[in-house]
């Protein structure tokens, strides 16, 4: 069984009473800590420093639930599904992560649902299984897989891209023939783990499998790729490179029919320093403006236009921008693109 770095999971000690025994000095005083605001019960019998877990976001907190609930679980047992993407560090969106941790038990024949476990059959081999953080947990193509079958079209879409990027492109820019058999590669190892197409989910997950790219660079990219699919934009280019006389002029997130470029813009890009990498927001700005010089000076590049996350969200706004730069959209899809929208998200982001 391969190893995972956890080292970016929220990794917080948890106070376990079955260490002491239950009816020593040491349990009660973690149960007296719970009555008194000062730790949070995770699990009965497992508790953290409720200041800590008060500073995790939703996935933060999955973990802990996660490791907390599986400690000392059957070998024949693995965390699969939305607790496997929480473990993995996948992006996510739309129903927040609540507390019933998701797994796969190779011995049942059943789905078992209980408040705080949802266990699926089905076959663990040696090679779908890694270990985050001392948890036995489905890999990263594993997960990809289950989430191709079980999850929404969105939500499986923002998975396999994340896992796509990690293992083709290793969260790095590149392409190339050697890239595409790679990819050539991994989707046909994914779409072994999805079953025949007759299979409960089979027919979609294959769908979702040959949707999904590595070159979405993060789950906000993933999400304007689902709208723009929504809204009926036919076969956008991610990360388009153009070249002028063998040079290399601009890199456009995504190339839209007609000439169009789109850019997705986060404030995160003017904002977080590991992004500006020593920039002033003032500079990334005039940078930016640059590249669309650049692009508009090119003889295939006719408009280009930005965009961010809350056109995404609401994907009239992200058409009302199309049809401006003269995309050609079906109102009618439009439409269908807003209900889905307003069904996928409940106010947070790809997390």
């Amino acid at each position: 069984m391969a190893s995972t770095d956890p080292t970016q999971l929220p990794l917080l000690p948890l106070l376990r009473v079955a260490t002491h025994g239950d009816s020593s000095r040491e349990a009660r005083a973690l149960r007296r800590g719970a009555e008194r605001g000062l730790l949070h019960r995770v699990r009965r019998g497992v508790y953290v420093d409720l200041a800590d877990w008060t500073a995790l976001e939703a996935r933060g907190r999955h973990v802990v639930t996660v490791r907390a609930s599986v400690a000392g679980a059957s070998p024949s047992i693995a965390v699969s599904h939305e607790s496997a993407v929480a473990l993995h560090g996948l992006p996510t969106v739309g129903r927040r992560l609540d507390d019933v941790v998701r797994t796969i038990d190779e011995h049942r024949r059943t789905v078992k649902r209980t408040p705080t476990f949802l266990v699926r059959p089905g076959p663990l081999p040696d090679d779908d299984v890694v270990e985050v953080a001392g948890v036995r947990v489905t890999s990263l193509l594993r997960t990809a897989a289950d989430m191709a079958r079980t999850a929404s079209f969105a939500e499986a879409v923002l998975c396999v891209d994340a896992v796509l990027r990690r293992i083709v492109l290793g969260g790095e820019h590149r392409d190339g023939p050697d890239v595409d058999a790679r990819l050539t590669q991994v989707r046909a190892a994914l779409v072994s783990r999805v079953g025949p197409p007759g299979h409960k989910g089979g027919r979609a997950a294959r769908r979702i499998i040959a949707f999904a790219s590595p070159w979405a660079e993060n789950g906000g990219e993933s999400l304007l790729r689902i709208a723009l699919h929504e809204l009926g934009v036919a076969q956008p280019v991610l990360q388009k490179v153009f070249r002028l006389h063998g040079r290399v002029v601009a890199r456009a997130d995504v190339q839209l029919p007609d000439g169009a470029v789109l850019g997705f813009d986060g404030m995160e890009k003017l904002v977080d320093g590991r992004m500006l990498a020593g920039r002033s927001t003032a500079q990334a700005l005039r940078e930016q403006k640059a590249r669309d010089r650049a692009l508009l000076a090119l003889p295939d590049v006719r408009t280009v236009i930005h965009c961010d996350y809350v056109d995404v969200v609401r994907p009239e706004q992200l058409a009302e921008l199309l049809r401006a730069g003269g995309v050609s959209l079906d109102p009618r899809r439009i439409r269908a693109a807003a209900r889905a929208a307003r069904a996928r998200f409940d106010g947070v982001g790809p997390r």
